[in-house]
């Protein structure tokens, strides 16, 4: 019996130290692997990263890739320029516009408004709006001829016109030439104030520029 008990403990005892080696063997294993994963990474090349499609470095995460639109374009400034001078221009243009619309509507309402009993007074004001030619047109034609179609100062005689709406037919800031179209409502009064016939009526403006000012040159009732 005692030696069946050495033998026993012999045989546990190899277990045990065969065990122990096992578990050095593993524990030695993992280091050797940890180290030679360090050094890999640590000492891995550094490679470029391209993008595949552009050939071009790859941007960081956190920043755009560059606009390249105009990267061979050597005349990517003059276009800027020139793209900020078309939006001046326009810019210009639109006031120009602007400028000339409202002219010409306060014109049109107030040259097709007169009446025979106020003698056409109301066409003298308008002078500040035209040029001289324009000017003495309508003192020495236009009034004179509306006098001839209502003679009669007994008669009252009177047209009011108002705007409905505008339209730059031509514009050149260059030239300092304009058109401008404005349809109007104009009420006809003939010796009765309460029933006036109403008609629609477009105009046509021409008009020049002079010293940086919108001037009525032409008159044209269509």
């Amino acid at each position: 019996m005692a030696e069946q008990s050495k033998e026993r403990a012999k045989k546990i005892k190899k277990i045990i130290i065969l065990a122990v080696i096992l578990l050095l063997l593993l524990i030695i294993a993992a280091i050797i692997y940890l180290l030679l994963t360090y050094f890999n990474v640590d000492q891995a090349p550094p490679q470029t990263n391209l993008n595949a499609n552009t050939n071009q470095p790859a941007a960081l995460p956190d920043q755009p890739l560059p606009d390249l639109t105009n990267f061979n374009n050597t005349n990517a400034t003059v276009l800027s320029d020139s793209e900020a001078l078309n939006g001046e221009v326009e810019e210009v243009n639109q006031a120009e516009q602007v400028s000339v619309l409202l002219i010409a509507e306060a014109f049109a309402e107030r040259f097709g408004s007169y009446s025979n009993q106020s003698n056409y007074a109301n066409l003298d004001d308008l002078s500040v709006f035209m040029t001289e030619s324009m000017t003495d047109w309508v003192n020495n034609t236009y009034k004179e001829n509306l006098r001839q179609q209502n003679p009669d100062f007994n008669t009252y005689y009177a047209i009011e016109t108002k705007a409905i709406s505008k339209q730059v037919e031509n514009l050149d800031e260059e030239a300092g030439e304009a058109e401008v179209i404005v349809k109007t409502q104009r009420q006809e009064f003939n010796n009765d104030i309460n029933n006036p016939d109403v008609f629609y009526q477009d105009i046509l403006l021409s008009f020049v520029k002079i010293d940086d000012e919108w001037k009525v040159d032409g008159a044209y009732w269509q």
